[in-house]
């Protein structure tokens, strides 16, 4: 039973999150993410920001355009995070 405990603790400490796509204004749009697990890189998350992003505008028969973005590496007491501003053209 401790074993489970640890392993469920383990897992719930790790792990991703996303706003999602989050209108920011006419036609623009922002996704921020986060990633507290262990072995996050920056590159992994700002690669699945970009697909989630390219995904989104895809699905309206357009293409993504980056209008700004941002990027918080890994440091002491803070997790890599990136911000992607965009566009659908």
């Amino acid at each position: 039973m401790k074993l489970f405990s640890l392993v469920t603790a383990v897992t719930l400490i790790g792990c991703a999150s996303t706003t999602g796509v989050v209108p920011t204004g006419k036609d623009a749009y922002m996704i921020v993410r986060e990633d507290n697990s262990p072995a996050a890189s920056l590159g992994t998350i700002k690669a699945a920001t970009f697909k989630e992003a390219g995904a989104f505008c895809a699905g309206q028969g357009k293409a993504m355009q980056i209008t700004k973005e941002s990027d918080t590496p890994r440091s002491l007491g803070q997790f890599p995070q990136t911000t992607l501003h965009f566009t659908c053209v």
